[in-house]
Parts: structure tokens; C-alpha cells; sequence
């Protein structure tokens, strides 16, 4: 993606055309950065998990930002599917969804599990045969994998009463913070805990796409002001989080949830904010190059990480715990993007999709 250099205070060309073909490109970076911080989480946590003396300063840093990161992606899908609905049918977008989100959930959910059985001696998993029943029971004993399925169910749900839904947004928003608030009876059932929980974020991004052309015509000094505004809100507000979670991360009391759901919302706005101002001005291109693959590096990255830190403690002798971070960092997303682009050359698309790209990417 092509960024552009402001020289105003003022929405530039590149802007406008950008609204012009219903593309919204700071998107790119928004995915770009949550999938950053996806692939440092479980970096941090897989070589923690093995053993290795990670330091706490790193882990922390995903520690601090993790109630956030996921939060960002069903806002961002929520914007495009609110696009998606000025354009086709309830039916025709689901079954998109199908095609596009529960399929590559299906596939490598099994993938995933039978390679991480058969390297059972080498990773962190300690799978059997039946951790497949978990595909469809249990999907946050998947690790990442869960997430494709929530985003498939939450925009489900949201299809199923688009009609009605799209014309009563108050009530569509009450009633989702109301399944964001029950959620935690049903922690047990990530199948269903995870539909409700996300769910309003979902729902603040369909509704929020009839704003943005909006907020794409706000001056880049005023996104700076607000950017810097909203930071120590939200340093505050996460460390009322950190503060109070249990190990499971969930709530020690229910009522926390609100201001929870808050400084979720404000971790969102700013990575709205900074995304359209590094947009604007121009900046982190690679950062938007990277948001473009944001799927399939979702999809490959634990494969890969997990394979780098086995490669490089059983081969290479290798143990430093740096060395394994910044290798795991720029492999974990390097090498799904370098993957996906070979696959699909050779027209192995249906690796990630029942839909043929468009385009190379």
C-alpha cells in the first residue's frame, strides 16, 4: 500500500481517492500492527512455555496490550462487513463467510493439530486424537485458531438479523453489551463465550462504517491532539485491567467489565488514530503491506515460530533467548507472507479460501 506525505494541515488527494474507490487503506496499518503484536504474544509466551528465561520487561509489553489486540480485528471486520452490506445480500455475505473464514478454520484446525501431534516430542501442546472434538466444542484449546470461528460466528449473528438489526442500532448495541457482560457465565464454552464477548466489537464497527468517510476528513493536527489525548487515559485504564484480572484474565469483580469494555474501546481509538496518522503523513508503508497479509500470517504464524524455536534449539544448539525472539519475530512474519504468495502462484489458494483472489497481493 502507498502511503502518502501531508504538506497541509488538510485531507489530502491520496485521502480522498481513497474514499473515492471505497478503499480505506490506514486499515492496512490498524492489521498490520494488531498482527505484530499477535506474533510477539506468542512468541513471548511459546518460548516462556518451553522453558526459556524470557525477560519479564518483553512479556509484559504483550501482558499490558493483550485485552486490546483481538478487540481491533472484529472492529476492523465490522467495518468492512458494514461496507459489504451497501452492496450484497445477508445470503450472498455469508456465504462469503463460509468461503472465507469457516473453511480455512476447518482445514487448519486439522492441519494444526495432526502436525502438532506428530511433533508432540518437540512442542508445547501435548496433543491426542481427541483434541480434534475441540474444532467444534472447544476452540480455545486451538490456541489462536479460535479466532476465525468467533469472527465467522459474531458476523453470523449479525447477519442473521441484518434487516431488522441495520434499522434499530440502539437496540442491536444494547443488546450486544448485554451478551459482552453475560459472557463470563459461559467461559467454560469458549464456543459460545467467544461469540458473546466479541460480539459488540463487531457490532461498533458495522455501525461505525457510516461514519468514516466522516472521520476521514479530519485534519491530521487534530488525530495527533486526539492520539495524544487518549494515551495516558488508556495507560491508565490498563493498568485498572492488569490490576483486575486472575490468571485466567478474567474480572475479580463482574462490575470491572464496564470499565473494561472502556479501555478496550479507547486501545481501539488509538489504533485507529495512529494508523490514520502514520497513514497521512505517510509512514510504516511496510507496516501497511504487512496489515494486506494480516490473515494468513494469523493463520501460519504458530507453525512457524513453533518450528523456528525447535530448528534452533535441537540443530542449531541455539538458546539465547534474544536470538529466538528476533528470529521468531521476523520469520513468524516473513515466511506466511513468502508462503501465501508461492501457494496461490501455483494456485493453491484453496489452502486459505474457497474463493480464487481477485489479484496477486
Amino acid at each position: 500500500m502507498e502511503g502518502l506525505v501531508i504538506k497541509d494541515d488538510t485531507t489530502t488527494a491520496g485521502v480522498k481517492k481513497s474514499i473515492a474507490n471505497n478503499r480505506l487503506e490506514w486499515v492496512d496499518y490498524a492489521r498490520g500492527l494488531a498482527i505484530l503484536l499477535v506474533v510477539y504474544r506468542h512468541t513471548m509466551v511459546g518460548l516462556r512455555r518451553s522453558g526459556l528465561d524470557v525477560p519479564d520487561l518483553l512479556y509484559s509489553i504483550q501482558e499490558f496490550l493483550l485485552n486490546v489486540r483481538m478487540p481491533v480485528f472484529f472492529l476492523l471486520s465490522g467495518v468492512f462487513l458494514g461496507q459489504s452490506f451497501k452492496k450484497y445480500s445477508a445470503g450472498v455475505i455469508f456465504l462469503k463467510k463460509v468461503k472465507t473464514l469457516l473453511y480455512p478454520y476447518l482445514l487448519w484446525s486439522v492441519i494444526l493439530i495432526s502436525i502438532q501431534i506428530f511433533l508432540n516430542e518437540y512442542t508445547n501442546s501435548n496433543r491426542t486424537v481427541k483434541d480434534y472434538w475441540y474444532i467444534v466444542a472447544q476452540p480455545r484449546e486451538l490456541d489462536h485458531m479460535w479466532y476465525l470461528l468467533a469472527l465467522f460466528n459474531t458476523s453470523s449473528l449479525m447477519l442473521l438479523f441484518s434487516r431488522w438489526s441495520l434499522n434499530h442500532m440502539a437496540i442491536n448495541v444494547i443488546a450486544a453489551i448485554g451478551l459482552y457482560f453475560f459472557h463470563f457465565y459461559f467461559t467454560d464454552y469458549s464456543l459460545v463465550s467467544d461469540l458473546m464477548y466479541n460480539y459488540i466489537f463487531l457490532v461498533i464497527g458495522v455501525y461505525g462504517f457510516q461514519y468514516v468517510n466522516k472521520w476521514e476528513k479530519i485534519p491530521v493536527s487534530r488525530l495527533v491532539f486526539y492520539f495524544l489525548l487518549a494515551i495516558p487515559i488508556f495507560i491508565a485504564g490498563q493498568l485498572f485491567w492488569l490490576n483486575g484480572i486472575d490468571e485466567r484474565y478474567q474480572p475479580l469483580q463482574k462490575w470491572y467489565l464496564l470499565p473494561f469494555l472502556l479501555s478496550i474501546l479507547i486501545g481501539c481509538m488509538i489504533y485507529y488514530l495512529a494508523s490514520r496518522i502514520l497513514f497521512q503523513y505517510g509512514k510504516g508503508k511496510w507496516l501497511g503491506w504487512i496489515g494486506r497479509y494480516s490473515l494468513y500470517i494469523y493463520i501460519l504464524h504458530i507453525l512457524v515460530i513453533s518450528s523456528v524455536r525447535i530448528f534452533f534449539a535441537n540443530v542449531l544448539k541455539v538458546d539465547n533467548v534474544y536470538i529466538l525472539i528476533f528470529a521468531s519475530l521476523i520469520l513468524g512474519v516473513i515466511v506466511p507472507v513468502f508462503a501465501y504468495r508461492v501457494i496461490v502462484k501455483y494456485n493453491g489458494f484453496y489452502l486459505f479460501s474457497l474463493e480464487k483472489p481477485r489479484k496477486a497481493i
